[in-house]
């Protein structure tokens, strides 16, 4: 009898059902072999050497946590990732990753008024309770608190990811079709902010989803809770609901395997 497959010693095999908030929200806005792909990846995954825009995202919090919007944080992240960038004994991952995070907070600085940040009462975000949604732990991890009159409290991401990139794409078709996606996965998103904020029990305020944010930083704009807000919330528990029963049914690709 053949021994089953082993999987490549970069790969950890989540047991138990799991996913990030990015990766829940790619899913209810492709078709199925799709959200095969991307609930096989959460289960067989690749984490990745270095946090991807760690250092833009660290910077950016900073800067709109600070009522002040003090620009010289910016300078300083800035110049600190010009220097590491140029530096000719780091890895050239590790110099690409600095390219990266000056290309993300080059774009909210051309883009900071557009994303209306500037006048919202921001306070950066501790680690919460993790937030399990029928069955599946959900990662997900705001940037920011907003304050809202009285108990009220939002929350707010700042998306610098790339993926799905409207400005690779050549038709204006295509573009306008990619950035809709974007906007999709943001709606879908701040319903998980919701979720998150009532999962800590009225710590930290009465949740307010007209107070949930994510700025998209290559959009150049601010995604709101949507007017199908609710509905939204609805997919969420109702993908993950999916999720939970396929998850020990998924098996390794070739992609994940020890040849």
């Amino acid at each position: 009898m053949s021994a089953s497959p082993s999987l490549h010693p970069s790969v950890r095999e989540h047991r138990e059902p799991r996913i990030s908030a990015n990766a829940l929200a790619q899913y209810l806005v492709l078709r199925p072999d799709g959200q095969e792909t991307i609930v096989h990846n959460a289960r067989f995954s690749r984490p990745p050497i270095v946090t991807a825009n760690g250092d833009a995202i660290r910077g950016l919090c900073a800067y709109n946590s600070d009522p002040r919007r003090d620009i010289a944080t910016l300078e300083r992240v800035k110049a600190a990732l010009y220097a590491k960038a140029a530096h000719a004994d780091l890895k050239p991952r590790d110099r690409e990753e600095a390219r990266r995070c000056i290309e993300a907070i080059t774009l909210f600085e051309r883009y900071e008024n557009a994303l209306g940040l500037r006048g919202m009462p921001l306070s950066e975000c501790p680690r919460l309770e993790p937030l399990v949604v029928e069955g599946v732990t959900l990662s997900i991890r705001p940037h920011f608190l907003v304050h809202g009159d009285g108990s009220r409290i939002g929350a707010g991401i700042i998306r610098v990811a790339k993926t799905p990139d409207p400005d690779a794409c050549k038709l204006d078709d295509t573009r306008q079709r990619r950035g809709d996606e974007r906007r999709e996965m943001s709606r879908y998103t701040v319903a998980m902010l919701q979720l998150l904020l009532e999962a800590q029990g009225g710590s930290l305020g009465v949740p307010a989803r007209e107070l949930c944010f994510v700025a998209d930083v290559r959009l150049g704009e601010r995604i709101d809770a949507a007017p199908d807000h609710t509905v939204r919330v609805r997919a969420v528990r109702g993908a993950c609901s999916q999720i939970a029963r396929a998850w020990h049914f998924i098996t390794p690709r070739n992609s994940v395997l020890n040849r």
